[in-house]
């Protein structure tokens, strides 16, 4: 497994780093005791989870992004998130919190938080759900996050959830229902404004305009950057990430979790870099 920054770079002079760590996190589950390639092969969320991860690297965020939202729509986003929620929402990272801590600080907004340990395979698909209306079931709306995750995981299910709830007004024709999130759906939020909305917020709390000016570069130069190579954007958020909020591919866990996290990865940093890129925000 990658265990160092050489390691890193040395991979990423080949291929993007996150094709990169696809293929170790795979190759170290065939080679761990208990794990082996047929379980692994086998396993549908691993599949999936690969399968994802492959396909959002060939998506143009960049077109999906301005297809989805316009920079006005992502201004009044920030406007909104800073006004009902996150006052330093783009201005300074968003906290990893613990689910309590996340319940006690937003506990004034309205929303009923529920927690679920989910740890078989399908129940690992989920990572949260928002409802915010059910008639004659709930007569308020409800937050459920699947706590079986990483916690870097977990802190992004919830601020996406509460993205929901801070937007629930702007998508009435998705107010009725549940909102799922999974780790297989983040291509489908690119043609889905209701939900790319909350993955903007997420996208913007974990990389603050500052530190993405840092990380991807100015807009002008980006433009048309290849990935992979020394100096990579994506090979510098993924220090970020694991300087700042704790995940680390080096470290012992699950090889779902591992594919779980690299897909929310990809998606929210190749988000956030569109999201400079296109819009300067």
């Amino acid at each position: 497994m990658v265990s160092s920054q050489e390691g890193i770079s040395g991979l990423s002079r080949k291929r993007p780093i996150f094709d990169a760590l696809l293929s170790e996190i795979i190759t170290e589950a065939k080679a761990s005791p208990g794990s082996g390639a047929a379980r692994l092969e086998g396993n549908k969320p691993t599949r999936d989870t690969a399968a994802e991860i492959r396909a959002l690297s060939k998506i143009d965020y960049g077109k999906a992004l301005r297809q989805c939202l316009s920079r006005a729509e992502v201004e009044e986003l920030v406007k909104l998130g800073r006004k009902r929620v996150w006052p330093q929402l783009n201005r300074q990272p968003l906290e990893l919190l613990t689910p309590p801590e996340f319940a006690r600080r937003w506990a004034g907004l309205g929303v009923e938080f529920r927690t679920a340990d989910w740890t078989w395979p399908e129940g690992m698909a989920l990572l949260g759900v928002y409802i915010r209306k059910a008639e004659g079931v709930i007569d308020r709306p409800v937050i459920c996050i699947n706590t079986a995750h990483h916690p870097l995981m977990v802190g992004a299910a919830y601020d996406h959830e509460m993205g929901h709830h801070v937007t629930a007004e702007l998508f009435d024709s998705h107010a009725e229902g549940a909102h799922f999130l999974t780790y297989t759906g983040y291509g489908d939020h690119l043609m889905d404004p209701a939900e790319l909305a909350p993955d903007v917020m997420v996208s913007l709390g974990g990389y603050p305009q500052a530190q993405a000016r840092k990380l991807f570069e100015a807009p002008a130069r980006a433009r048309g950057r290849r990935e992979g190579g020394a100096g990579d954007p994506f090979e510098k958020a993924t220090q970020y990430i694991a300087n700042h909020y704790g995940l680390n591919f080096s470290a012992k866990f699950a090889t779902e979790k591992k594919l779980q996290c690299l897909a929310a990865l990809i998606h929210y940093t190749r988000l956030r870099q569109a999201l400079l890129n296109e819009y300067d925000i």
